[in-house]
């Protein structure tokens, strides 16, 4: 698996509606407004088909019921260009990426015809659908694309390769220090995005693994109720009253 490749076709960033989507043609869905353009109406039934499994297996699998559902004008928006050429030129994404997403406007920018597009698809939701539950708070970037990378990952056959991604990270000590990691809220040139991305879901995988379903959700309702991530991993995992026991329960879960 060409992980590298992977990682950074998932990055994000914030964009506009530029008035080039008014022109594109339009499908809705229970959860969704699609717009796109013409020579992509083969794809379309799938975008919509995909978003709203996924959207029910996100909000399900964290139990992330927020107090105003996706309906009528408040559905999230997909909007498909023609091709990569027309993605950049109107939307303005970085060459390397195959989506991009606003995620305080609900908004998902991508183009047809990419290998692994359901799965990016399931990422960028788990952006949207988790910040309007936690809200707009700062945030390590760990938690957040640590969140997205385990809903497009955990019933992957990928799975088991992060897992033992993580493993030789921590085996030849080249994993970023919790201490760092938690001070980290978006990547310079500098960071290696791969190692990032495979920690970050590392960190998620953990929780859920070794704590289960029911800590995790208190977990992230400690957050919507504005606590720090501190105070919320402490609450909700008890023996996680510091970084530094973070840091070792993580190394201690995957050196089993």
């Amino acid at each position: 698996m060409n992980l590298r490749k992977i990682i950074l076709g998932l990055l994000f960033i914030f964009l506009p509606l530029f008035s080039y989507a008014q022109s594109l043609k339009e499908m809705r869905s229970e959860h969704f407004i699609i717009n796109y353009a013409e020579g992509t109406e083969d794809v379309v039934y799938k975008v919509k088909d995909d978003a709203e499994y996924y959207y029910r297996s996100i909000t399900q699998g964290f139990g992330l019921v927020r107090d105003k559902l996706w309906s009528w004008d408040n559905r999230a928006k997909i909007v498909i260009a023609k091709d990569k050429a027309a993605y950049l030129e109107e939307f303005n994404c970085p060459p390397w990426s195959g989506a991009c997403v606003n995620y305080y406007d609900k908004i998902i920018y991508t183009y047809p015809f990419q290998q692994g597009f359901s799965s990016m698809l399931s990422h960028e939701l788990t952006h949207i659908i988790f910040r309007e539950y936690i809200g707009y708070n700062k945030l390590p970037l760990w938690l957040d694309e640590g969140m997205a990378q385990y809903m497009q990952y955990r019933n992957s056959l990928q799975l088991d390769t992060l897992v033992l991604s993580t493993r030789k990270l921590i085996e030849n000590k080249e994993y970023i220090k919790f201490s760092q990691i938690n001070d980290t809220y978006s990547l310079s040139e500098k960071d290696d995005p791969v190692l990032f991305y495979t920690q970050a879901f590392s960190m998620v995988y953990f929780l859920r693994k070794r704590f289960g379903n029911d800590n995790f959700a208190q977990f992230l309702s400690c957050l919507r109720a504005n606590n720090s991530i501190s105070d919320a991993l402490r609450k909700a995992f008890r023996i996680l009253e510091d970084t530094e026991r973070f840091e070792t329960e993580w190394k201690r879960f995957y050196s089993i």
